[in-house]
């Protein structure tokens, strides 16, 4: 008998370790209110979602009889949300301060605010974000935000700082037992103008308007050590620059995928692909040690066309009390078509990082860890990198 044929009828559900985490939110992952029949493979989905909400480091899910047990292990769900990474230079460094709390209404809601420092200027975003595992009804996702972004070139002595002010309402759709796919709508405009301008070419503030498409097939199992399965992402973004009649389109591919080896081992990787229409460089995509490949230079290379993947094997050793000390390979490797000041493509370029790193840890807290990497770069020059953090790169 296939595994999607066994049926079993649940007419309640109990649950062990909520803390505040409402019942209700729970009940709300299943594919139908109760009373209801499962079957083995919507049972297996139902942990899987469990798990992706991050509230839990240990998750449980049997039946006894006709009642659904869900045994848990919460986490701290207030947490700070102190963000380090360095880059090539120090002025390249990104650090963010905030708070999060990832459960404020008890059903999974993330409600937080951060100020950075990143691609040299200032940031700031507040945000209440619902998870988007819900089977039944339609989520939502808010976000206002400042983004400050400092402009450089090679070969150009041209400089000058770029400001947006905005926000966006994201509908996240009901994600469906039995249909892996889901889709994600969203809103948003901002104010962009620019200072500390050091420049020939014309700039010109206004604003802009667009919409992000995203379709998002998901079979992925997060967990602290060992995530395993697959998200892909496809997105579409068309908008315009009311301040020039300017389109700016934007699409993309991302890949996150994972395979656990073992109790403690996983292989982890990720990739992406986007595009924009050119003839602007501040509509463009950021490549750099941030996100991309470690080792180049953050806050420099920004173009039309930018592909990059990064794979990672990870192994942890327990320290005991919810603590492991993981060691990671890495390698990272990227083709992107950089503009000039002027917004015109030059020469594509290619990028390839190889190194490992460590990490600290704690299973007790959301999204949180100590990470060192010491990367090699081999193109496109060589040099050594080394990038502390605290969360993981991929």
């Amino acid at each position: 008998m296939s595994e999607v044929a066994v049926v079993q009828q649940i007419d309640a559900l109990e649950a062990e370790g909520l803390g505040s985490t409402k019942r209700e939110t729970l009940v709300e992952l299943l594919p139908r209110p109760l009373p209801t029949a499962l079957t083995a493979a919507e049972l297996t989905e139902y942990a899987r979602r469990v798990r992706n909400l991050a509230l839990f480091d240990f998750v449980s899910v049997t039946i006894d009889g006709r009642v659904l047990h869900v045994r848990v292990r919460r986490k701290a769900t207030i947490s700070p949300t102190v963000d380090f990474s360095s880059g090539k230079t120090l002025r390249d460094s990104k650090i963010t301060l905030g708070l999060t709390e990832n459960d404020i209404d008890g059903r999974g809601t993330r409600l937080g605010g951060k100020a950075s420092y990143s691609e040299r200027g200032l940031n700031f975003a507040v945000w209440m974000n619902q998870h988007p595992y819900g089977p039944r009804r339609w989520m939502n996702e808010l976000e206002v935000f400042y983004a400050g972004s400092g402009f450089r070139f090679e070969g150009d002595a041209s400089k000058w700082h770029r400001n947006r002010f905005g926000g966006f309402v994201e509908f996240l759709s009901p994600f469906l037992y039995g249909r892996h796919w889901r889709y994600e709508l969203q809103v948003e405009a901002y104010r962009e103008t620019y200072t500390y301008v050091d420049t020939p070419h014309a700039l010109r503030s206004g604003t802009y308007a667009g919409v992000v498409s995203e379709l998002i097939w998901d079979r992925y199992s997060w967990n602290d050590l060992t995530p395993n399965g697959a998200r892909l992402t496809l997105e579409v973004k068309p908008g315009v620059f009311l301040g020039a009649a300017e389109p700016r389109h934007e699409a993309l591919v991302k890949a996150l995928g994972a395979l656990k080896l073992g109790e403690a081992t996983a292989l982890v990787a990720f990739g992406k692909i986007a595009a924009v229409n050119g003839g602007n460089v501040n509509h463009s995509l950021l490549i750099g040690s941030q996100q991309g490949v470690r080792g180049l230079s953050d806050s420099l290379h920004r173009g039309a066309k930018v592909g990059f993947a990064n794979l990672e094997l990870r192994h942890a050793l327990s320290l005991g009390k919810r603590w492991y000390l993981q060691g990671v390979l890495f390698t990272d490797a990227a083709r992107f078509q950089p503009m000039d000041a002027r917004g015109d493509a030059t020469p594509w370029v290619n990028a390839w990082s190889t190194g490992a790193g460590v990490r600290i840890l704690p299973t007790a807290l959301v999204d949180t860890l100590l990470r060192f990497d010491v990367a090699r770069l081999h193109a496109p020059n060589g040099s050594w990198f080394y990038q502390l953090g605290i969360t993981q790169y991929i």
